[in-house]
């Protein structure tokens, strides 16, 4: 009888490009991880300094005659206008909510408090802040810094 080809794999070469993609996938996965978790980091990060720089930019263009400020909590910062302190309630309010994984944490306002308020024409304000956006379960964070001047930084 004629033996017929039959084309197809054997157990052990299935059972090698198993191995093989075991491999990559426990060096590629927790790459990834790390990468995702970094780009998080990155855009909350803009997305914070954003918020702030925006606040101080109404203040300095005294918009609707009015001062801004920004309100910080471990999973959101407000963008508020009025002279004092963040109202929850108020309509003019725009509230940036973080990614589930990045938290607020060391939330620091000299003077206390969580708010700060920029004064109209020179942006500067009479809070020194300090906060610190953590990606929860890393060690992977940022620090940002208000100064009286206004200016804002992040490391």
């Amino acid at each position: 009888m004629p033996r017929s080809n039959f084309r197809g794999f054997t157990a052990l070469e299935i059972l090698i490009v198993i191995s093989i993609l075991g491999v990559l996938l426990t060096i590629i996965v927790p790459s990834f991880r790390s990468f995702r978790q970094k780009s998080i980091l990155n855009t909350e990060t803009m997305e914070l300094l954003t918020t702030i720089n925006r606040a101080r930019l109404l203040s300095v263009s005294s918009k609707n005659d009015q001062q801004f400020g920004v309100h910080f909590e471990s999973g959101k910062v407000v963008l508020f206008q009025g002279t004092v302190y963040y109202v929850a309630s108020t309509t003019t309010n725009e509230a940036h909510i973080f990614d589930p994984a990045v938290t607020l944490s060391s939330i620091t306002v000299n003077g206390g408090g969580s708010d700060v308020v920029f004064q109209k024409v020179t942006g500067a304000t009479t809070q020194n802040a300090t906060t610190t956006l953590l990606v929860t379960g890393t060690n992977a964070s940022t620090t940002v810094l208000i100064r009286l001047s206004g200016a804002v930084t992040a490391n």
